[in-house]
């Protein structure tokens, strides 16, 4: 049998521009952010971020304009800290990404 565990790094690697990612998790809770922050080091773009609840993790790719378009439910840092910040200044100041929200 194969083996199906990797590296953050390796996982990585593994995106490429204008791929579809979903991220698991729930605003603040089970986000995958240490593979978010790994992937921030990297030149990708135009990437397509889809999650019922995206949190801090998709925050990080938004800010960092790698992502272009975010499909969401809701997409902030739950009540303790409101809104995603860079999810705010992508969509409302500097038009980087586009929100697409649903139910």
């Amino acid at each position: 049998m194969q083996e199906k565990v990797m590296s953050l790094s390796k996982s990585a690697d593994l995106i490429q521009d204008g791929m579809l990612l979903a991220a698991g998790g729930n605003a603040m809770h089970r986000n995958p952010t240490l593979f978010s922050l790994e992937l921030a080091t990297r030149p990708v773009k135009n990437l397509k971020l889809c999650a019922a609840a995206i949190g801090i993790a998709g925050d990080i790719l938004v800010a960092t304009h790698q992502v272009d378009t975010a499909y969401f439910g809701f997409f902030g840092l739950e009540n303790e800290a409101g809104l995603a910040p860079g999810m705010r200044r992508a969509m409302e100041k500097d038009g980087s990404c586009r929100a697409i929200e649903g139910s």
